[in-house]
This record gives C-alpha cells, structure tokens and sequence, in this order.
C-alpha cells in the first residue's frame, strides 16, 4: 500500500497538470482577437495605429471634432477605448433623440388637440351655414313662388345660397387638409421611434461586448 501510495499520487499530479494545461490553451486561443476587432462595424470610425516594437497602440476618432489620438499599453485597451468613447457617442445621439421624440410627441399632442378644436368648430359651421342655406333655399322657393315679378331679388337670394354652399365647400377641404396633417405627424412620430429603438438596440449591443472586453482587460 505505501509503494502503490507515490505511484497514484504521481498519476493525480500528472492528470491534473495535463488539464491544466488543456484549459490555459483553450482560454488563450478562445480569447477575443483585438485585431480583427478593431475591424469591425462598430469601430469604423476609428484608427488603429502600434508602434514598431508593437509595446504600445493609439487610437484616433477619424470623424468629429475632436479626433485626439490617445495612447494604451495593448491592443484590448486602444480597443476597449475606442468602444468606449462609440458607446457615450451612442448614448448622446440617444439622449437627444429621446428628447427630440419627446419635443416632438408633446406638440404633436398640442396640435392633435388644437385641430380637433379647429375640427370642432368647422364641423359646427358646417352643419349651420348648411342649415342656413337649406333655410335660405326653402325661403327663396316660397319667395320666388310669391313675388314671381321681383326677378332682381331672386338673383340675389341664389347668389347667396351659392356663396354659403361655396363656403361649405370651402370648409370642408380645409378639415381634410388638418386631417392630412395630422397624419403626417403620426407617422412622422412613428419613424422617430423605430430611430429610437434601433439606437438603443446598437446601445445594448456595445455594452455587451464592452463589458466582454472589459472583463479580458481586467484579467
């Protein structure tokens, strides 16, 4: 039993250097590669630079304002930078979208309201200078029945029911005008917020692989 003890305890110590080994190489080889990241979608918009001894990176935004290189001690941080900075410029495009979309929502509220108002209102002219030209009609018949020999004020009595169906006319294409601008505005909110969602998707995707290369960093 104490010759078979050494012998064992060799074997354990064997097996578990060897799977040791197998899981180092498996991390090493399963990790993110940092150059072919650096060609991706998200990080278009910047530039990639080492040095010749390949010690150092620098990272450079090739659009904007500001375009400061800035200087990391490995590829994962020039990386992780430039992630960095894409997911703020992220968040401020969605930022003043929400706001924009909520600009926009609370005057397309007002406005909904004011035309429904203005929508009100015409509907009741409407229906009174139409009540008030079939008046005007039954008034001009019974009129032109009675005073057959007063042609001058017939003429003027027809002349004015046609003025107030003009009218009618009139009021009712401006109430499908305030419709068609209502519907503009709908749908024009309806494009803001599928923006919207698709930045905060973009968002979402850049803090997941900023938290993935966050955590490489750290190691």
């Amino acid at each position: 039993m104490r010759t078979a003890f050494p012998k064992i305890a060799t074997i354990l110590l064997a097996v578990t250097s060897v799977a040791f080994m197998g899981m180092s190489v498996a991390a090493y080889f399963g990790r993110p590669d940092p150059i072919a990241e650096m060609g991706a979608q998200e990080v278009v918009d910047y530039k990639f630079e080492s040095t010749p001894d390949g010690n150092s990176w620098t990272v450079t935004p090739s659009i904007g304002t500001d375009q400061t290189s800035k200087q990391h001690a490995t590829a994962y941080g020039a990386l992780l930078d430039a992630l960095d900075s894409k997911s703020g410029q992220m968040k401020s495009e969605t930022d003043t979208m929400n706001e924009r979309t909520t600009e926009i929502r609370d005057a397309l509220i007002q406005i909904r309201d004011q035309q429904q108002q203005d929508i009100d209102a015409l509907d009741r002219q409407i229906v009174n200078l139409t009540q008030l030209a079939e008046e005007d009609h039954s008034g001009q018949m019974q009129k032109s029945q009675e005073l057959q020999g007063l042609s001058v004020e017939t003429k003027d009595l027809r002349d004015e029911t046609t003025r107030r169906r003009q009218d009618v006319i009139r009021l009712q294409n401006e109430l499908e005008e305030l419709k068609t601008d209502r519907f503009r505005l709908v749908e024009l909110r309806r494009v803001l917020t599928d923006q919207l969602l698709r930045f905060q998707l973009e968002n979402e995707a850049l803090e997941i692989r900023y938290q993935q290369l966050q955590k490489l960093t750290d190691k």
